[in-house]
């Protein structure tokens, strides 16, 4: 799944079911803490590496814990 440069917010149990999602890659630099839910990741797998802009990776590693991934979810640029 790619989520788009212009994506300002991402909404509660989006994934909810993505069983066999393997990697979500997000290219959008707008999100924030208000932005995303405590559940918007719930129900990915632990497997599912979440890819984040480079210039953005410190920020984002701390912006997405806690988002409802495993902690074994990979984020990587």
């Amino acid at each position: 799944v790619t989520i788009g440069k212009n994506v300002s917010k991402i909404g509660a149990n989006v994934f909810t079911g993505c069983k066999k999602l393997k990697t979500i890659t997000i290219k959008s630099t707008k999100l924030t803490a208000k932005t995303l839910s405590k559940s918007t990741f719930k129900g990915i797998t632990k497997a599912t590496t979440i890819k984040v802009p480079k210039k953005k990776l410190t920020r984002y590693k701390r912006l997405l814990k806690g988002k409802g991934q495993k902690a074994s979810v990979k984020i990587t640029k």
